[in-house]
């Protein structure tokens, strides 16, 4: 399976100079843990997580309303081309220990590979096969 075939393409982004406020409410309203952060279109340039606000924003006492997304996002983040099969980028994620993995296709974001998309993959699969075991073994 291609990673283009299970990544999610509609993407939520926000720009650098985002508010780190701005940031938290677009996740909110779209019901994700992350942002991608861009310029441009789709230059990334960074990603933006739930787990950035806990750690460096209320544990370092940062005022949301005034702290911007480019001063906290992870920078360069690890990206896996739109094409690429689904077991190099388990292995990316794996390796890197990340749970969203941006994909690219030209040097352009396109796209977003997370665990979730993974797991939930995974488990249809596992269904599918348990169905045609108890089916064969009905025989």
């Amino acid at each position: 399976m291609k990673v283009s075939e299970l990544m999610q393409k509609e993407l939520v982004t926000v720009p650098p100079s985002s508010t780190i406020h701005e940031a938290a409410l677009k996740m909110k309203e779209y019901g994700v843990g992350s942002v991608l952060v861009v310029e441009e279109g789709c230059n990334l340039k960074g990603i933006f997580t739930d787990r950035d606000i806990a750690i460096a924003v209320a544990a370092d006492f940062k005022d949301p309303q005034t702290t911007r997304v480019r001063d906290i996002m992870a920078t360069n983040p690890i990206t896996i081309n739109a094409d690429a099969d689904l077991d190099s980028a388990l292995k990316i994620m794996n390796k890197g220990n990340i749970r969203r993995l941006p994909v690219t296709e030209g040097g352009w974001l396109v796209g977003l590979l997370s665990s979730a998309d993974v797991a939930t993959e995974i488990r249809e699969e596992f269904d599918q096969f348990v169905g045609l075991e108890e089916a064969f073994a009905k025989r």
